[in-house]
């Protein structure tokens, strides 16, 4: 039994992979929407709120810090979700949920929010990835048949 040639080997591997990242981009982008919607969802079963301190915006988060009843102080670890617009010293409306109160949201957002972020990364890598696994198609690299002339009468 022979072997494939290098050539033919190197396509199939580009293949796979071109394959498995649009699918992990796609995957992941749902997995981060789930989320967003189950933790809302969370926070709607068992919603309290209050008026959050801003204290920390960084390009990936925002921390904020609220009572959340009994003058027990919240800081949550992930700070706020849908934090855009955001800014240190800022006083905003939050929803929390009470027997959770480090999943906490800017009042009035909601996972729709999420989902223009979620689809960049896969509305790029997947045209991307289509582009590699045609490239690397065993007919772009097969050579044309040749046609001969027509008889000329």
């Amino acid at each position: 039994m022979s072997r494939p040639p290098k050539a033919a080997l190197a396509r199939r591997v580009v293949r796979i992979v071109a394959v498995v990242l649009a699918g992990f981009s796609v995957v992941s982008s749902a997995l981060i929407l789930l989320a967003c919607v189950v933790n809302d969802l969370r926070i709607d079963q068992d919603m309290g709120s209050a008026t959050a301190t801003v204290a920390e915006v960084t390009d990936r988060r925002a921390a904020v810090v609220f009572d959340a009843g009994d003058g027990h102080l919240v800081r949550p670890m992930t700070g706020v979700f849908y934090p855009v617009g955001l800014a240190e010293g800022q006083r905003v409306q939050v929803e929390f949920r009470r027997a959770n109160p480090d999943l906490v949201r800017v009042s009035g957002r909601s996972w729709t929010l999420a989902v223009i972020p979620a689809l960049s990364v896969p509305a790029v890598v997947v045209p991307l990835a289509a582009l590699a696994y045609a490239a690397a198609s065993p007919r772009v690299h097969q050579p044309s048949p040749r046609i001969a002339p027509a008889d000329v009468r």
